[in-house]
C-alpha cells in the first residue's frame, strides 16, 4: 500500500455510457484468514493482488494497480502523461479518471507498450483516442515486431488457446472460495452482468498502431521531456518485449520479466515455448546495466521495489529461480530423464524456493521444467513406444478391460484416494472416464478429487485448471459448435488473413480444386498470389501481377467482408464468384470443444 492515494469510486468500474461491469469491493471478502478451501499462499497473494487504486510510486512517477490484471503506469511529462501499458479499456479510462483528479487534467503526450499480450496494450483507447493521437501526432511506442506478434501470436492457435485459457484463468468459476479468487499475476475481478435489454458494448482489443518501434539495447528516446534509455527483451515472456530505464529517475521498469511469482515458460493454455535460459540472461544485463544506478523498481504485474539493496536482491534471487529451472531441467535432460521424470524429481533450493517472488502462484516448477525438455527435445521422450500411441479414448478402454473392467477401475481408485496417492487415482478415474463417458460414478468421483487438489494448489492456474474440470465433470462443458470460417479474423492485413485461413482450410472440401489469383491490396497497393492446390492454401508476395490469372483489387477489410459473405459494392460478378469458391472451402474452429471426457 506504499505510495496509496486513492481508488476509484464506488469500488466498481463503468462502461463509457456509466453503467457498471466490475465490483472491486474485496475487502470483507479478503479480510479474514484463509478458508479451508484456499491453499494459505495463495490466499495472501490473491488478497494482495486485489489492493487497487491509484500509487505514487516515485516523483511523477504513478501507477494504477488492482482495476484490471495488469499495471498501467503513468509518468508525468513536461506537458502531459506518457501512458505504459493501458490494460483493458474500462480498467484505463478508470486509471485515468483517478489521475486526473488528483495529478490535474493534462493531454497524453505518450504511449508505451512493454510487450505484445493484450493485457498490456487493449485498454489503450480508454487512454486516448486514435483521432486524438493522429490530430496531435502523439508517439507509440513498442519493441521491435510489435504489430505482428500481436496479430499473429495467438491467431494461429487461437481457438484452441483460448478455450484453454478458461481452464488456467478460470472464466467459468465463481469469484467465491470455492471457486476463482485470483489470476496468480493479477486479480481476479467481479464482472457484472449489462442490464436487462442492454447488450454489452463491442470494442476494438487491437492498439492503436506504434509510430515508434525500439530496436536495440541502448536506445534512447525522450518523451514529453521524459528521458527513456530502452533494453531490448526479445523471446523472454513474450516474442516482442522491452525494459526500459528512467535515468532522471533513476528508475527501472522490467515490464514482466520480473514477478512476484514464477512465471510461465510455457503457459498451461499453450503458446509457443518461451526461452528460459535468455530470460535469465536478459535479468543479468538488466542487473549490470541498471542496477547500481536504480532507486525504484516497477513491472507489470505486482508492486514495486525501493532501494539499491532490495532491488539486487531481489532481481539477483529471481533470475537465479530462472537459471535453476534452465540449467537443471538440462542437466537432468542430459542425464537421460524424460520431461515427466525431470518435473517429478526438480525441487528449488530452500535459498531459492523461500522467497516469496520464487513461489508457484502462476507459474510452476513442475509444468516450467517440462517446458524447457519440449523446447529442446520436442514432445518424444525416445521410448518407441511412445512413438505411434493410441488415441486417449481408445487406449482408456483397453486399459480399463485390462484391469478388469470399471468396477475394479473404481475399487482401485478409492484404495489409492484412501492412501493419499491422489495422482493415481486420477489416473485411473481419467482413464474410466475416457473408457465409458456415461460412468456417473467415475465423473462424480474424480470431480471431488480435481476439486480437492485445486483447494490444495499453490499456484492460481493448476486451483482454476483442477476447479474448472470438477465444474465441466459434474455440469458439461455444453454442446460443442463451429463459429463461420473467418469469424474473429477481422482487421488483419491479407497476408495474416491467409496465414489464418491456411489452417482452416477443410482437405475433403479441397480436393481436386486448383485456384490460382492475386488479391492486390487497395491501401498498400501489395500484390499477393494465391494458390490452392493439393488441399493446401499457399501465398507470397509478389512484385508484379500475373495478368494471366484473376485479379482482386480490395482493402484487408474488404477481403475479410468477401469471404465472409459480404461483398463490398463495386466487387465485380466474376469475382464475387472467385472470392466465393475459394471461402467454401473453409470451416470455423469447433468451440468448446471437450477436455475432461471424450
Amino acid at each position: 500500500m506504499r505510495g496509496f492515494i486513492a481508488t476509484v469510486p464506488g469500488n466498481v468500474l463503468r462502461d463509457p455510457d456509466g453503467a457498471v461491469v466490475a465490483d472491486l469491493d474485496t475487502n470483507a471478502f479478503f479480510n479474514r484468514p484463509a478458508p479451508a478451501t484456499v491453499n494459505p499462499s495463495l490466499w495472501r497473494n490473491a488478497g494482495l493482488l486485489a489492493r487497487h487504486g491509484l500509487f505514487n510510486v516515485a516523483d511523477r512517477l504513478y501507477q494504477v494497480r488492482g482495476l484490471s490484471i495488469s499495471n498501467m503506469t503513468v509518468i508525468v511529462g513536461d506537458t502531459g502523461y506518457v501512458v505504459v501499458d493501458p490494460g483493458f479499456e474500462d480498467a484505463a479510462r478508470a486509471g485515468m479518471e483517478l489521475v486526473y483528479h488528483h495529478l490535474g487534467r493534462k493531454p497524453v503526450t505518450g504511449i508505451l507498450y512493454t510487450h505484445s499480450h493484450s493485457d498490456h496494450y487493449s485498454g489503450v483507447r480508454g487512454v486516448l483516442s486514435d483521432e486524438e493521437a493522429a490530430r496531435r501526432k502523439v508517439p507509440v511506442v513498442a519493441p521491435a515486431g510489435f504489430i505482428r506478434e500481436v496479430m499473429g501470436e495467438s491467431i494461429i492457435a487461437g481457438p484452441a488457446m483460448g478455450r484453454r485459457a478458461g481452464y488456467q484463468f478460470g472464466f467459468r468459476l465463481p469469484q467465491t472460495e470455492t471457486g476463482g479468487v485470483t489470476l496468480g499475476i493479477g486479480p481476479t475481478i467481479r464482472t457484472v452482468a449489462p442490464p436487462a435489454g442492454r447488450a454489452a458494448t463491442a470494442r476494438s482489443r487491437l492498439p492503436i498502431v506504434p509510430t515508434h518501434e525500439i530496436s536495440r539495447t541502448g536506445e534512447t528516446l525522450t518523451i514529453d521531456g521524459v528521458r527513456f534509455e530502452f533494453q531490448m527483451a526479445t523471446n523472454t515472456e513474450a516474442p516482442a518485449e522491452l525494459h526500459f530505464y528512467l535515468p532522471d529517475f533513476k528508475a527501472l521498469c522490467l515490464a514482466e520479466n520480473a514477478n512476484g511469482t514464477l512465471h510461465n515458460a510455457l503457459p498451461v493454455r499453450g503458446a509457443l515455448v518461451r526461452d528460459v535460459n535468455a530470460w535469465a540472461d536478459v535479468l543479468t544485463e538488466a542487473i549490470g546495466r541498471y542496477g547500481d544506478r536504480s532507486e525504484v523498481l516497477f513491472t507489470s504485474h505486482f508492486w514495486p521495489h525501493w532501494g539499491r539493496a532490495d532491488i539486487l536482491d531481489y532481481l539477483q534471487n529471481h533470475r537465479d529461480a530462472y537459471k535453476y529451472l534452465h540449467d537443471q531441467s538440462v542437466r537432468l535432460m542430459n542425464d537421460g530423464l524424460t520431461g515427466n521424470e525431470i518435473a517429478d524429481q526438480l525441487r528449488y533450493p530452500d535459498v531459492l524456493a523461500s522467497r516469496w517472488f520464487n513461489r508457484e502462484y502462476y507459474g510452476t516448477l513442475s509444468h516450467n521444467s517440462r517446458a524447457v525438455y519440449q523446447r529442446y527435445m520436442g514432445f518424444y521422450d525416445g521410448n518407441p513406444a511412445h512413438l505411434d500411441p493410441l488415441p486417449p479414448e481408445d487406449a482408456a478402454k483397453r486399459y480399463v478391460a485390462a484391469i478388469g473392467g470399471g468396477e475394479r477401475g473404481l475399487a482401485l481408485a478409492e484404495e489409492a484416494e484412501a492412501k493419499g496417492d491422489h495422482r493415481w487415482a486420477v489416473e485411473l478415474l481419467d482413464r474410466l472416464v475416457f473408457a465409458d463417458p456415461t460412468n456417473a460414478r467415475a465423473k462424480a468421483r474424480l470431480a471431488d478429487l480435481y476439486e480437492q487438489l485445486g483447494y490444495r494448489a499453490e499456484s492460481s492456474t493448476w486451483r482454476n485448471g483442477y476447479l474448472t474440470a470438477a465444474q465441466e465433470l459434474r455440469q458439461g462443458s455444453g454442446t460443442p459448435t463451429r463459429g463461420p470460417a473467418f469469424a474473429g479474423l477481422a482487421n488483419l492485413p491479407i497476408d495474416l488473413l491467409l496465414d489464418a485461413a491456411a489452417v482452416r482450410l477443410v482437405p475433403d472440401r479441397a480436393r481436386g480444386v486448383v485456384l490460382d489469383f492475386n488479391i492486390v491490396d487497395a491501401d498498400t497497393g501489395v500484390s499477393r498470389r494465391v494458390q490452392v492446390r493439393n488441399a493446401v492454401l499457399a501465398h507470397e508476395a509478389t512484385d508484379r501481377v500475373v495478368t494471366c490469372q484473376p485479379v482482386v483489387r480490395l482493402t484487408a477489410q474488404g477481403f475479410h467482408a468477401a469471404l465472409s459473405g459480404q461483398p463490398p459494392a463495386g466487387l465485380k460478378t466474376d469475382e464475387q464468384a472467385l472470392l466465393r469458391r475459394f471461402a467454401e472451402l473453409f470451416d470455423g474452429p469447433l468451440q468448446n470443444f471437450a477436455i475432461v471426457t471424450p
